[in-house]
């Protein structure tokens, strides 16, 4: 029998239930509180009845859920949303639920407004370092703002709990070789309901305390441009071209930023390392580049102008190096502490004064030293603050341990101090920190976001767009199953999971190798022999090859999987020559003895495909040429559904499509010094300046169907300055299998007044489009002003009136290549500017201010 009381209790839950169930056929978003002690299984049993969807809580426990109505905010994946009990700040509570940052009816520079003026100077500084201390008097916990989700949310310095995996992205180069926006959008929208999803749990586990690496923010995307293929971290950028760093960095960040909710930032992302930083890695922590006003205007600033204008990102950090510009930073302050990068350009020409400027890790202390820029670390932290770095992300805490004496010796000012910190609680403001999780929908994203099987099937889709088909003699992929009776699946790289992940990975739930994965799409009736062939990527010495031998042997196919990994490449290492034996060789080459193997591999068998696992483009020009390698693939870091991506477009599920997002070179030589950062240094850098054929081109990338080009049309054939052209083209799929293909435009434009160079060409526009076979697809592109003008010798933007302006639309960039396979396709068109040079800031305010604009 139920007891009287508990029958009463649960009859008064019932009718309770269907009032609020009123409220939510009305107000879907909103949830349902029902706060009652339900240790008994009647009660339970009522609350469960309710014709909403509940979750039962048992508030005597430390249970993290409590029962809730069905948000539609969560639509994507249907999934049931959770309220959790712990938050990072307490709103509801006195004395601040009576105060006005507490307040969510008013705008947020209101709340921030008051909630600084509460703070004390002590308090204040205390919020400077990357752990930002608690104020528990009114309600706020502590904040630690180190996380990074370069590609997929990072596990690195979490103390994730052993439940916990999610999607693990292919290596933003990878990504950067789809060139397509909304996947990057989609992979953005992913990580950020990941984010959120882990940052909740993390909450919950440690009951309210924020930790490392489960933010709300997070340090990405990195939209440094690869200009040398030396450079360890190129593997975290989109590639060497600013408008496609800046298209694909922009779509990221919106996808991380938005969601259902126009109020709120599901996540705060972080371009990062502003502004002028691809190496040396070795140098880094106290190099000072050398720039002229022309390369920080046409090459570095453009994609870092794109994130503030056109993806409104939330946070900027600085790099650990110094920027020397003639007249405006001539005494090569470190970015920190750079008053012409921070205040000069990011607050006042990209009009960003609300962003927050968080540093790298120790950046602040590298001020002092190595850069040996001040003589002592509060000098550091003085000068740093004072050029409008709001954040100290060192464990040393520079910023908290020295800006109270910064203050009291009228370093720092305190009003300084207030807008740093300001900055800092405006943008937790805009996550809903400091909002009920009832207001804010990202609160209630729960542990069942992780790793769904919708997330997965859109990695294995981005891991698909990221390979590049560099070369296929013969057509001989792809391979055919019921036509092998042997395969042999050789290298170092074959069977390695680690390499599928590049770095600052999160946890995957599973991992599939390029040897499994071929496998896997094989089954039981082809016989598959394995062999390393070397101990490690290094590859040092000739030890393994016997094995290979004997693996290749009476093969009718050998998969060669070659390649880089994290120990030749990364954060703090650059790519370096590793000798085979004695033998020397060049760093931007296969390491160690790899090219020795696949040349002995070739002895014994000639129907070789070579998959290429890296960051750095690797430079091949025996295997390019050789007639017993029929087929090479880049696979890039495809992420740990690597081996399936690679498997599906080895035996032809889906065609290849993915383009080069970087040039690759012909040899080292073709490579200035990696501390010049002069674009043009001869033979110049990247495809908008290298005056010598390439191995590979940029854009380049081939496929298993054919495509056809033709009827270009530049309409009009005149035009006056801040004045727009179309661009369209005509692409037929002459061959007999579906398949995406790149379409590419890209525009030489006459130099600037003043100027003594200009790039050869810019990629001004790019579409990935699918066409099935038999037919023809017009794309059309609109090329803006901004998109046309031409940099001065000062920086300034203009366009410049003269009939040669000559438009390239094709398949690839129209860079000079020796590849034995490179078939590129480029139509070419020309249009006239008349009138006068006009700079772009005096167009109409209707013409784009940047290059994603």
């Amino acid at each position: 029998m139920i007891g009287e009381k508990t029958m009463m209790a649960a009859l008064f839950i019932y009718i309770a239930g269907f009032l609020l169930f009123i409220g939510v056929k009305t107000f879907q978003d909103q949830f349902v509180y029902v706060k009652v002690p339900v240790q008994s299984v009647e009660v339970k049993s009522v609350l469960q009845s309710l014709p909403f969807s509940t979750e039962v809580v048992d508030f005597t426990s430390d249970s993290h859920s409590v029962t809730n109505s069905r948000s539609e905010f969560l639509t994507a994946t249907k999934q049931k949303p959770t309220l959790f009990k712990f938050q990072s700040v307490t709103c509801q509570n006195e004395p601040q639920a009576s105060y006005p940052f507490c307040n969510d009816s008013l705008n947020f520079f209101r709340r921030t407004d008051d909630l600084i003026n509460r703070l004390t100077v002590a308090e204040m500084i205390q919020q400077t370092s990357s752990i930002a201390s608690g104020i528990p008097r009114l309600g706020i916990n502590a904040y630690n703002w180190r996380s990074n989700c370069m590609h997929g949310w990072s596990k690195s310095g979490g103390n994730w709990t052993s439940d916990l995996h999610w999607t693990v992205f292919p290596a933003p180069i990878g990504l950067g070789a789809t060139f397509d926006a909304g996947l990057l959008y989609t992979a953005g929208q992913i990580t950020s309901d990941e984010g959120r999803a882990l940052h909740n749990a993390m909450l919950q586990e440690f009951k309210g305390a924020s930790t490392e690496a489960a933010g709300v923010n997070c340090f990405s995307p990195n939209v440094n441009l690869f200009r040398d293929p030396r450079w360890g971290r190129g593997q975290e950028t989109y590639g060497e071209d600013p408008y496609l760093l800046s298209v694909l960095g922009v779509a990221y960040t919106r996808g991380l930023q938005e969601g259902k909710s126009s109020k709120y930032l599901k996540v705060a992302a972080c371009a990062k390392h502003y502004a002028v930083h691809s190496g040396p890695e070795e140098l880094r922590l106290g190099f000072v580049a050398d720039v002229s006003l022309y390369d920080l205007y046409a090459t570095y600033l453009p994609a870092f102008k794109s994130q503030v204008l056109a993806g409104k990102v939330a946070q900027m950090m600085p790099a650990y190096s110094g920027v020397r510009v003639a007249k405006f930073s001539e005494d090569g302050a470190p970015d920190c502490a750079n008053k012409f990068l921070l205040k000069t350009v990011l607050r006042e020409e990209f009009n960003a004064p609300n962003i927050s400027v968080c540093s790298d890790n120790g950046g602040i202390s590298f001020v002092y030293t190595p850069h040996k820029f001040v003589k002592t670390l509060e000098e550091a932290a003085a000068v740093s603050m004072n050029a409008s770095t709001d954040i100290d992300l060192g464990h040393d805490r520079v910023f908290s341990t020295n800006l109270e004496n910064a203050t009291n010796d009228h370093r720092v000012d305190e009003q300084t101090i207030k807008d740093a910190v300001w900055r800092s609680f405006y943008l937790r403001m805009k996550l809903g920190d400091f909002d009920s999780p009832s207001k804010v929908a990202y609160q209630s994203i729960g542990k069942d976001h992780l790793d769904t099987s919708e997330n997965q099937a859109a990695n294995l889709e981005a891991a698909i767009k990221s390979i590049v088909l560099l070369k296929n003699e013969g057509g001989f992929l792809p391979l055919t199953p019921s036509s092998l009776k042997k395969i042999a699946i050789i290298g170092p790289n074959a069977n390695s999971e680690q390499v599928l992940l590049s770095n600052y990975e999160g946890i995957p739930s599973k991992i599939i190798t390029i040897q499994e994965g071929i496998a896997n799409s094989l089954g039981s009736g082809v016989m598959i022999s394995n062999a390393s062939g070397c101990s490690n990527t290094t590859c040092p010495t000739k030890d393994g090859f016997s094995e290979a031998k004997k693996a290749a042997e009476d093969a009718d196919c050998v998969v060669m999987v070659m390649g880089l990994d994290h120990h030749l490449e990364g954060e703090g290492h650059d790519r370096a020559a590793h000798s085979c034996e004695s033998a020397k060789k060049y760093a931007i080459g296969l390491p160690g003895c790899q090219h020795e193997l696949i040349s002995y591999v070739e002895e014994f068998n000639n129907k070789i495909v070579l998959i290429l696992l890296n960051g750095g483009p690797l430079t091949i020009p025996a295997e390019d040429q050789s007639d017993k390698i029929p087929a090479i693939i880049e696979a890039f870091y495809p992420g740990p559904l690597g081996g399936t991506a690679v498997a599906k477009v080895l035996f032809g599920e889906v065609s290849p499509a993915g383009r080069m997002p970087v040039t690759v070179v012909q040899s080292e030589d073709d490579l200035p010094p990696s501390v010049d950062y002069n674009m043009a240094t001869d033979p110049g850098r990247t495809y908008r300046y290298l005056q010598k054929p390439a191995l590979y081109p940029f854009g380049y990338g081939l496929s298993y169907t054919e495509f056809e080009y033709s009827n270009l049309v530049v309409s009009p054939a005149s035009i006056s300055p801040c004045s727009s052209i179309m661009v369209s083209v005509e692409v037929k799929n002459s061959g007999k299998l579906g398949s995406d293909e790149v379409v590419q435009v890209y525009l030489t434009t006459p130099k600037a007044p003043g100027a003594n160079v200009n790039a050869l060409y810019n990629l001004v526009g790019f579409n990935r489009v699918h066409i099935n076979p038999g037919s023809t697809l017009e794309v059309k592109f609109a090329i803006n002003p901004y998109l046309m003008s031409s940099v001065g010798p000062d920086g300034s933007r203009v366009i410049v009136p003269g009939s040669n302006y000559v438009v390239y639309a094709g398949n690839s960039s129209p860079q000079k290549s020796i590849g034995k396979m490179v078939h590129v396709i480029v139509l070419q068109g020309q249009f006239t500017v008349t009138g006068n040079v006009t700079d772009i800031t005096n167009c109409s305010d209707n013409v784009p201010q940047c290059l994603a604009c």
